[in-house]
């Protein structure tokens, strides 16, 4: 039976043999993965410290943003007024577009193209609704009053 036998002096004489006491290995000698590690020399695929450079986002331009939403409001609540100023402010959005290189330009189409087919269906709507309230008072007046 073999057994190690430490000197008396205790934790210093013990660190002096190659043996450490501390830490999460307390009591194992302890070892480098890389014995030498200037014997390897620079890593030759290692150009440096990578820095990253973000461009500035070009912003989106407001008036089309807005002219959109009050379009597509003008389209679906039959407020014709809203959709009045979402066409004004889409030309006017396309024109600050192509001055000032912002984004929105789909946007700005959208608030076109919402404005223009919402005010253009309530405008026939409320035609065809006047033109059948005049035929229908022809109508009544045609046959005779009391």
């Amino acid at each position: 039976m073999h057994t190690l036998q430490l000197p008396a002096s205790g934790i210093n004489a013990a660190s002096s043999s190659g043996y450490s006491h501390g830490g999460a290995q307390g009591g194992y000698p302890s070892y480098s993965a890389h014995s030498n590690p200037a014997a390897y020399g620079p890593n030759p695929g290692f150009a440096g410290l990578v820095t990253y450079v973000y461009q500035p986002i070009v912003p989106t331009n407001t008036l089309a943003i807005i002219g959109m939403v009050m379009s597509l409001i003008g389209a679906f609540t039959s407020f014709v007024p809203a959709g009045i100023v979402g066409i004004v402010m889409g030309h006017v959005a396309r024109k600050q577009i192509r001055q000032r290189g912002e984004r929105g330009d789909a946007m700005a189409v959208t608030a076109l193209w919402a404005g223009y087919l919402g005010v253009g269906f309530w405008l026939i709507f409320w035609g065809l609704h006047c033109v059948v309230v005049v035929l229908a008072i022809a109508a009544g007046a045609a046959e005779g009053s009391y």
